[in-house]
């Protein structure tokens, strides 16, 4: 069997190791269009867990992998001229060069004919191969070849990024914000185990424009950066290898094969360098191509939808989650005003794959801290020890919960409970067992019916009212109005927002603009909380509108609260525990790290 490569990266030379070494193939051949030994970028990171299936499918390239590069185990944040460190996140950075001189050594011992200085630009002359693999990037000569069938959509971010280095030798991923006259540049400086770092400077179209940074050389742009890093950087240079300035591209395929030909990496996908899962794709993609092809000798197609069907899955989740990681960055103004520690936690939980106890456990130390300092915030007394943020208390207006739990089955434990009624003739009695207790209900009639709604609630034992808004807001507006002026001054009123039209990629709702401006106004016209559908939205509007927020996430574990009020998504969370412990998250449920 022959098996023609195109492209000649991690994916596409890792791919030739294993169908050489797993006998699928007897003659494969790989086409690299630059020469040996070159390579755009700097260096490469392996997020945790990613070498652990190499270290599977070939032990020995996974061992010349780590003995090339560099391991670290810590997260340094850097921000309004403080510094905070979060332990147990695992990497490892190598050089991108290194990476592939790696892999192209394995590839040629294995017996594949690797050749560079060869561009393709069509296929024909591979019509002798039984199968075609498209491991040639974003740009992919054999994705675009095949264009009707794969079915690419391809977006650029709005954000732009440069991928530099520094001489400066960083020992951990460090994450530096610095604000400036034109606005916020993040910068991602990380090590490769060589006597310089890698470092990644992205900001916003607006700032690089009013910056100048637009209109400027490679040079001057380095030079610049040295300003504005200057502290970070201890006097290092930054250093360049070309134009710099590029825009992330997003790319989705409806399909990654035909009867003879595949795409894997870039080709077919591509997610967020923010949390370094490129490279990581890449590999298990070839990993699983070729293991597939293995079990299946001689019948190529059903290999290739079995790869498909096995790796579509888990390369979607890792692309939701990259653009949620991308998101926080872009949105990161909103978290300005955080405390060192919760910022800091929270650019660790961004992309939503890691909770609460993940973080405790790989750094028990920081979550201890973070754990104590959120109950003192809370309490207004600093304590040593204390317990997760679930259960710290809660002030909503004069009304003080005992912890962060919502719950709408009456379920004991809960600092609220909140119970619907679908009108007047049915106030039921407030649940006993200690808790407050706030009664759901919808737009009445007339604006007289809140009075008796406000005495009905009293004498049942309600502590707080929320109102569902329904379709209409300006109702919803006046309704607030006189409920508010009904109820009594020193019990809360909240407000129910509509559920979201539709959310994007990243769980972000369509019409979080709209939400936002309408948490506002019901602000202003006396809701001191709001109940918000999903964790994306609760996020916006706690953070954009300046509004406390009670998120219905779909939380199914003390875990998930614990991270969502932990990381300043929401002040409270509707837990629901009796449903699976495991969802999807494409409403803004948290997801488990594999």
């Amino acid at each position: 069997m022959r098996v023609d490569i195109i492209g000649g990266g991690p994916g596409g030379l890792l791919a030739a190791v294993l169908l050489r070494r797993l006998g699928v193939a007897d003659d494969v051949r790989v086409y690299e269009r630059h020469p040996a030994g070159t390579t755009y970028g700097w260096g490469v990171v392996f997020p945790e867990g990613a070498l652990d299936q190499l270290a599977q499918a070939a032990p020995d390239v996974q061992a010349a992998v780590v003995a090339a590069g560099t391991t670290w185990t810590h997260v340094d944040v850097r921000h309004q001229g403080y510094r905070r460190r979060v332990n147990g996140n695992r990497f490892h950075g190598i050089p991108r060069a290194a990476l592939l001189e790696v892999l192209r050594n394995a590839a040629e011992e294995a017996g594949a004919r690797v050749t560079f200085e060869h561009t393709v630009e069509d296929l024909a002359a591979h019509d002798g191969a039984d199968l075609v693999v498209g491991a040639d990037g974003v740009r992919s000569v054999v994705r675009e070849a095949h264009r009707d069938r794969f079915g690419p959509e391809l977006a650029q971010s709005d954000f732009v990024y440069a991928w530099l280095g520094t001489d400066r030798v960083f020992h951990d991923f460090t994450y530096i914000f610095r604000d400036t006259p034109w606005g916020v540049f993040r910068a991602y400086a990380y090590p490769s185990g060589q006597p310089w770092s890698s470092l990644i400077v992205h900001t916003s179209p607006e700032t690089w424009r009013a910056s100048g940074l637009a209109s400027m050389d490679e040079t001057e742009s380095s030079r610049l950066f040295e300003q504005i890093f200057a502290q970070d950087l201890e006097g290092a240079a930054v250093l360049s290898k070309g134009a710099p300035w590029t825009r992330f591209p997003h790319l989705t395929c409806s399909s990654w094969h035909t009867d003879r030909t595949v795409l894997i990496g870039d080709a077919a996908h591509t997610a967020h360098w923010s949390i370094g899962s490129g490279t990581r794709l890449a590999v298990e993609d070839a990993i699983v191509l070729a293991t597939e092809l293995a079990a299946r000798p001689g019948r190529v197609p059903e290999a290739l939808a079995t790869f498909e069907r096995v790796r579509r899955p888990q390369v979607e989740k890792f692309q939701a989650a990259a653009r949620r990681s991308e998101r926080y960055f872009e949105k990161m103004p909103r978290y300005t005003g955080f405390e060192p520690d919760q910022f800091a936690y929270q650019l660790t939980a961004r992309s939503w794959k890691i909770t609460h106890a993940d973080i405790a456990r790989r750094d028990p130390g920081f979550v201890a801290g973070y754990d104590a300092w959120f109950h003192g915030r809370a309490t207004g007394r600093p304590v040593d020890v204390a317990p997760s943020p679930a259960f710290a208390p809660l002030r909503v207006g004069a009304l003080e919960l005992p912890n962060r739990i919502v719950t709408l089955s009456g379920a004991r434990g809960a600092g609220l409970s909140l119970v619907a009624t679908a009108d007047l003739s049915g106030v039921p009695a407030a649940p006993s067992g200690g808790a407050p207790a706030g009664l759901r209900v919808p737009v009445l009639d007339s604006p007289a019916d809140y009075a008796e709604l406000s005495a009905r609630a009293l004498a049942a034992g309600y502590a707080l009212v929320l109102l569902e808004l329904g379709t209409d807001p300006e109702a919803g507006l006046t309704a607030l109005k006189a409920l508010r002026a009904h109820w009594p001054a020193d019990r809360p009123v909240a407000a129910a927002l509509p559920a979201p039209v539709g959310t994007d990629e990243a769980g972000e709702a369509l019409d979080t603009a709209e939400h936002v401006a309408l948490a506002e106004r019901l602000a202003a016209a006396g809701a001191d909380a709001l109940l918000v559908d999903g964790v994306a939205l609760a996020d916006a509007v706690r953070n954009e509108a300046g509004v406390m927020v009670l998120a219905d996430g779909g939380a199914r574990t003390r875990d998930d609260v614990d991270t969502v009020v932990a990381a300043g998504w929401a002040d409270c969370c509707v837990l629901y525990p009796t449903a699976p412990d495991r969802v999807e998250r494409e409403s803004g449920v948290l997801e488990q790290e594999d």
